[in-house]
C-alpha cells in the first residue's frame, strides 16, 4: 500500500517562511558597517522581488497545481493497476476505497506543502561589489509518514478484519467511515509530529556601475523545476508497469 502515495513526496525541497538573515563579512573585506548594512537592505529587497516574491505569489501556484495533476494521473494508474487484479465483485468498491485513500493523502501533505515559502537565510560580502546569498528551503520529510502503519491502525481500530478485506464490497459503509475518519485523523496527528528538514541553495549577486544586479533566471527555474516533476511522475509510472 505505501506505493500508494509515493507522488506525494517529491515536492519536499518547499520551503517554509525565516524572517530574519544573517549578514556577513569576508576576512579582508574592506567594507563599512553603514555600506554593509545599506547594501545588505538592497539585496534583500532584490531576491526578495526577482525570486522570492515571485515564486511565492505565482510559481508555487504553477508547481502546486501541476504536481496535484500529475499526483492524479499517477495515482490513477496505479490505482487500475491494483483494481485489475482483484475479484471483479469487489473492483469497484476497492478502488472507491484506494481513491479515498489518496484524497485524504492529497488534501493533507499538499495543503501541508502549500503553506511553504522560501526565505534568504544570509548575505555574505565577497568583496564590496559581490556577495553570495544562502536561500533557505525548510521542509518535513514526507518521508517519515509511515501510510502502511496508520492503514493497520485504522484497520483495527474501525473493525475491519483480514476476511472483511477479502469481500471489500460487502465492508458496511459505518466501519468505512470510522476507518477513513481515523485514517485522516492518524495522518494530521502524523504530520504535525514530523520534523523539520533544511536544506540552502547558494547564488551570487554583483554591484555593476553601483547598482546591484542578480544574474538569476526565475522562468528557466520554474521550467527546469516542472521538467524534474514531469521526470519524477513518470519514472514512477515505469516503475507501475514493471
Amino acid at each position: 500500500m505505501k506505493k500508494i502515495f509515493l507522488g506525494l513526496f517529491i515536492l519536499g525541497t518547499l520551503g517554509m517562511a525565516q524572517q530574519n538573515y544573517e549578514v556577513y563579512v569576508k576576512n579582508g573585506v574592506k567594507i563599512s558597517q553603514s555600506e554593509a548594512d545599506r547594501d545588505s537592505k538592497e539585496i534583500d529587497k532584490i531576491i526578495n522581488d526577482k525570486i522570492i516574491s515571485r515564486y511565492n505569489n505565482e510559481g508555487k501556484k504553477v508547481l502546486m497545481e501541476k504536481s496535484k495533476k500529475l499526483y492524479d494521473e499517477y495515482m490513477d494508474g496505479l490505482m487500475d493497476n491494483m483494481v485489475k487484479n482483484a475479484p471483479k465483485n469487489q473492483q469497484q468498491s476497492f478502488k472507491e476505497f484506494l481513491r479515498r485513500l489518496s484524497e485524504i493523502m492529497k488534501q493533507n501533505v499538499f495543503g501541508e506543502l502549500d503553506k511553504m515559502d522560501i526565505s534568504i537565510k544570509e548575505i555574505s560580502f565577497l568583496s564590496k561589489n559581490k556577495a553570495k546569498i544562502s536561500i533557505l528551503a525548510k521542509y518535513k520529510d514526507m518521508d517519515d509518514l509511515d501510510s502502511d502503519k496508520i492503514i493497520d491502525e485504522a484497520f483495527k481500530k474501525s473493525g475491519i478484519t483480514d476476511k472483511d478485506t477479502e469481500h471489500f464490497e460487502k465492508i458496511s459503509k459505518v466501519k468505512l467511515d470510522k476507518f477513513y475518519k481515523y485514517f485522516e485523523d492518524r495522518v494530521k496527528e502524523e504530520i504535525k509530529k514530523i520534523d523539520y528538514n533544511e536544506d540552502t541553495t547558494e547564488i551570487e549577486i554583483e554591484k555593476v556601475d553601483g547598482k546591484w544586479q542578480v544574474n538569476f533566471d526565475y522562468n528557466d527555474l520554474i521550467n527546469e523545476t516542472l521538467k524534474n516533476l514531469e521526470d519524477s511522475f513518470e519514472s514512477m509510472k515505469n516503475d507501475i508497469d514493471d
